[in-house]
């Protein structure tokens, strides 16, 4: 696996865990084992990795698509591979 896919799916673990974290709090405060205060304070940061990661994921996951697609529309057209 490449290292650009590697930091890719990684992010991806790090949005997952951050928005897990984020509904976790939300689900916590309306079954009342939380105050309103401390799911913010444990939600809020927990949503903006969650944010993070996703975007981190979508940049480098999506320009590894990006690399192959215009590989593979170089071939079909016999043209030089671009360096990147």
């Amino acid at each position: 696996m490449s290292r650009t896919k590697l930091i890719g799916w990684s992010a991806f673990g790090v949005c997952l865990l951050g928005y897990g974290g984020a509904v976790a709090a939300a689900v916590l405060m309306k079954t009342g084992r939380l105050e309103m205060h401390e799911a913010l304070l444990w939600g809020g940061p927990a949503a903006i990795v969650g944010e993070i990661g996703l975007w981190v994921a979508a940049a480098t996951l999506g320009w590894t698509i990006f690399k192959r697609r215009k590989a593979l529309i170089d071939r079909l057209f016999g043209r030089k591979p671009r360096e990147v």
